[in-house]
């Protein structure tokens, strides 16, 4: 992503909605450049937070940071600013709608972050949380075997033969279209998300040591299916994921504390 991408989609964003802001700091001059401004257009400020704003976006891009050439393009940007604005264009309604949207955004998401970072929980509130997310994270692990089979008549087939006593592992490594087929179609352990969801629907209603009375079909095909065991992984320990704790704390106090804001505001909707 270039410089200029990056200084087009979030000018505002980098130097803080800076067409609500210009008047009030077009006293810096070209000859005389304030502390923690490294250039100025026709008196208006381009201040260093600015460009590290900017280089801080381009790094977390993955892309490299040249602060000249930063500068370089908040230049060119509030050269045009001002051209803009000597032919009035912030005063056309879509344009004076985008820089409401943007000061809006900017200035949302700054209360946000100063909120967010005054915040803080308790252990026994934290605790708290890592209980109700344990109680809902889905801890079954299942371990399988299969045999793959492109239709269903031959899948019907390779069940008769298991109900004649023909085993599983032999039938797998002689008829699946699977490479797990040579290994007597053994998948290993895996969790409910990592296989098509007709799969694991079936493996989750099934006992151990229990083989699929009927084919089942996925995009991949039609298995017969046999369940070799299954198991609850460990969970991670508090401390191990205490900070993260601390971050899906704090996001459910600030989106309460917007529902809070709402239910305080007279808001009056067409």
């Amino acid at each position: 992503m270039s410089v200029s991408k990056i200084l087009v989609l979030s000018f505002f964003a980098a130097i803080g909605a800076a067409g609500f802001s210009h008047a009030q700091d077009s006293s810096t001059t070209d000859s005389a450049l304030a502390d923690g401004v490294l250039a100025s257009v026709n008196g208006r400020p381009i201040p260093q937070m600015s460009v590290e704003n900017v280089a801080q976006q381009l790094t977390a891009a993955g892309e490299t940071a040249d602060r000249a050439q930063i500068l370089e393009e908040l230049i060119n940007l509030e050269v045009l600013t001002q051209a803009a604005e000597e032919m009035e264009l912030d005063k056309n309604p879509e344009v004076s709608a985008a820089l409401q949207l943007q000061y809006t955004q900017t200035m949302a998401n700054a209360y946000l972050a100063r909120r967010g970072a005054d915040m803080t929980f308790s252990e026994e509130e934290l605790k708290a949380e890592y209980e109700s997310q344990s109680e809902s994270v889905d801890r079954a692990e299942f371990r399988a075997s299969h045999i793959l089979l492109d239709n269903e008549d031959t899948a019907r087939e390779v069940l008769a033969e298991l109900a004649a006593g023909k085993k599983f592992d032999a039938l797998a490594k002689l008829h699946s279209i699977d490479p797990a087929g040579d290994n007597g179609g053994d998948l290993g352990w895996f969790q409910s998300s990592t296989l098509p969801p007709e799969f694991t629907s079936a493996v989750a209603q099934m006992q151990v040591g229990e083989t699929s009375m009927e084919p089942v079909q996925t995009e991949f095909g039609y298995h017969i299916i046999k369940l070799v065991d299954k198991r609850n992984t460990a969970l991670p320990d508090f401390e191990s994921v205490k900070s993260g704790l601390t971050n899906l704390a704090v996001r459910k106090a600030l989106a309460q504390h917007v529902e809070d804001l709402r239910a305080a505001a007279q808001i009056t909707t067409r």
